[in-house]
């Protein structure tokens, strides 16, 4: 039988008590974030997934029930506060990625408290990034709600994390600023096309969009 959200989260009610001996106390948010990076979700709350990165599986929460477990912990006014608009930039070898930055606003149970999230998804082709957009979005959030601690699934992965071989992902601001090098590298106009929907987001800086000008009218020239 399958278990709901409500069930889940009953699963979880003695921790939830727990946290509530604080509410009044006059630390009780910085408290309350103690516990949260104590506890470790329920068994029953913990999915294993296929891994992208590496053979074998990694283990996370649902969003909807982690969503559902801070209402539950710091009030039912808690939820996303903003989204940030996508960064769009594509790499040496054409792939391209989106990045997302997410806020997650926390109730005022304990006093209210901003978690601070961010995403990254690759797509093969322009195409994919349809997809790869929204995604990103839930990424983003979940990883906020991650940084509450344990009890949000921080460390499900911490002994896979310690061993893993995986190169650490370039941060965004390093993806941002290899773009306009990325641009004068481009032989043909073929390839320049591949960065027109970059150029001229709103989120890159109008000397990119410039540079991207300039190259064009460079390879039509010849």
């Amino acid at each position: 039988m399958t278990q709901t959200t409500l069930d889940l989260l009953n699963e979880a009610e003695p921790i939830f008590l727990k946290m509530a001996e604080f509410e009044a106390s006059p630390d009780s948010l910085e408290t309350v974030l103690e516990l949260l990076d104590k506890y470790e979700p329920p068994a029953s709350w913990v999915l294993e997934l296929p891994s992208q990165l590496k053979n074998g599986t990694y283990k996370t929460l649902p969003l909807d029930l982690m969503e559902a477990a801070a209402r539950r912990i710091f009030g039912y006014e808690s939820g996303i506060a903003q989204i940030s608009s996508p960064i769009i930039i594509q790499d040496k070898t054409g792939k391209f990625s989106v990045s997302v930055t997410a806020e997650y606003s926390l109730g005022y149970s304990y006093g209210q408290h901003v978690a601070h999230g961010i995403a990254s998804v690759t797509s093969p082709n322009i195409q994919g990034l349809e997809l790869a957009t929204p995604k990103a979005s839930s990424m983003a959030v979940k990883n906020a709600l991650k940084q509450l601690g344990g009890f949000f699934g921080k460390y499900l992965n911490r002994a896979e994390e310690e061993v893993s071989e995986v190169p650490a992902a370039p941060s965004i601001q390093e993806e941002i600023d290899s773009i306009p090098d990325s641009i004068r590298k481009v032989q043909t106009l073929e390839d320049l096309k591949t960065y027109q929907k970059i150029a001229y987001s709103k989120s890159i800086s109008h000397e990119v969009q410039t540079l991207y000008e300039q190259k064009l009218r460079e390879l039509k020239g010849k």
